[in-house]
């Protein structure tokens, strides 16, 4: 099994995503001795933001040899083959007003890639992924979940969803900024759930 670990969080002692998601990788290497983890950290290292350059070479025609346009996009090619690599998405991932921080955004516009992740026809969008499965562990401040201010849920299965990664499974660690005792119960909480996950994953 390969895994794909992307790391969002801007925090590092205090970062709940990151304690939560490195437990389930500890967790799931205890049934899957071979298990193969690729961790990209975005939270520290963020991918460069999409520029003019970036567009005209993602979207030049595929018979167009340009050296120059190619160098532009060698870092979103080396994401993109991170995620066609993987059996699994593991996206551990704050709520930065309620959405998702700017760095997993900056690294989902250099992944979804037309003729990569998705192919325009004409019938439509086709997705390219296939066969992979997502898990995505949050955490929110406050208690969002089934209200009209979480808009991280519901663009990240859509722009997954997008590329083909439909099979997706959250687990949220929600109000980890109301107090320590809750915070600690929020964790609990998430963990216990992601080593059942582990186990049946």
């Amino acid at each position: 099994m390969k895994v794909l670990h992307i790391d969002a969080s801007p925090r590092t002692v205090r970062s709940v995503t990151r304690k939560l998601s490195a437990g389930f990788i500890q967790n799931l290497r205890l049934k899957v001795p071979g298990l193969q983890v690729t961790h990209r950290d975005v939270g520290h290292h963020p991918p460069p933001f999409i520029s003019d350059a970036w567009v005209g070479a993602a979207f030049a025609p595929a018979d167009h040899d340009d050296p120059s346009m190619k160098g532009v996009l060698h870092h979103s090619d080396a994401l993109t083959a991170e995620l066609l690599a993987c059996d699994t998405l593991l996206i551990a991932t704050p709520m930065h007003n309620f959405s998702i921080p700017a760095s997993l955004k900056a690294w989902i516009d250099q992944v979804v890639r037309t003729d990569m992740t998705f192919k325009l026809t004409e019938e439509g969008v086709e997705p390219l992924i296939k066969g992979k499965k997502a898990l995505i562990v949050t955490s929110r401040g406050g208690f969002v979940a089934g209200t009209d201010y979480d808009f991280q849920e519901p663009y990240l299965r859509k722009i997954l969803g997008f590329i083909g990664i439909t099979d997706v499974t959250f687990v949220h660690a929600e109000g980890v900024n109301s107090g320590e005792k809750e915070r600690e119960a929020a964790m609990t909480q998430a963990s216990t759930k992601l080593i059942e996950l582990a186990k049946s994953w």
